[in-house]
């Protein structure tokens, strides 16, 4: 809390100071306001109550209890309140965002189970191919190994007028080099 001297050099300071033109602007525009007719009985937007430029604002003294008794501020107007518009934009927004996820986990799980299906139909057509086809390379492999045993061997070579072989021949070959790669070599000679 100032001190009695201070408050005193205070006053004589405020009292020497001259008003910007901005200040003299705004006080005389705030005293226009206040003293019109249409200023009493309705409310006046800020704007027009306050002006528009910005003024500097002095320290104020801190009243003494005695003063305080003495100076009362009016309280200030009431004014009714009206309840705040729903922002129905975004509640729009949030109902379309929940529509879409609920309808994301309801057709999810059926074009899961639709694509599953297909693959286990095509599944189960590849499986009975192949299973045509296994019957069939056994049916093939059994006419191989019949054709290539031996006593069917034996009987086609007695059909052609082979004998069979009273000896057994070997073929040794002699200490002379391989003939290189592109030549042709008759044997004997």
């Amino acid at each position: 809390m100032p001190t009695p001297t201070r408050l005193a050099w205070m006053k004589a300071w405020e009292a020497d100071l001259t008003p910007s033109p901005a200040e003299l602007r705004s006080r005389a525009r705030v005293a226009a306001r206040v003293s019109s007719t249409r200023y009493y009985g309705r409310r006046v937007p800020a704007t027009l109550y306050y002006g528009r430029e910005a003024t500097a604002r002095l320290p104020e003294q801190v009243p003494t209890p005695g003063e305080a008794a003495l100076e009362r501020k009016p309280l200030p107007e009431l004014k009714v309140v009206t309840r705040r518009r729903p922002r129905w934009g975004m509640v729009l927004l949030v109902v379309i965002s929940v529509a879409l996820l609920l309808g994301a986990c309801v057709v999810a799980p059926v074009m899961i189970r639709a694509a599953t299906a297909d693959l286990e139909s095509s599944l189960g057509t590849l499986q009975l191919t192949e299973q045509k086809l296994a019957a069939a390379n056994s049916r093939l492999s059994a006419q191989v190994s019949a054709l290539c045993s031996p006593d069917r061997l034996a009987e086609q070579a007695a059909r052609l007028g082979l004998v069979p072989a009273q000896s057994l021949g070997y073929v040794e070959l002699g200490p002379e080099q391989a003939a290189p790669e592109g030549e042709t070599v008759v044997a004997g000679r």
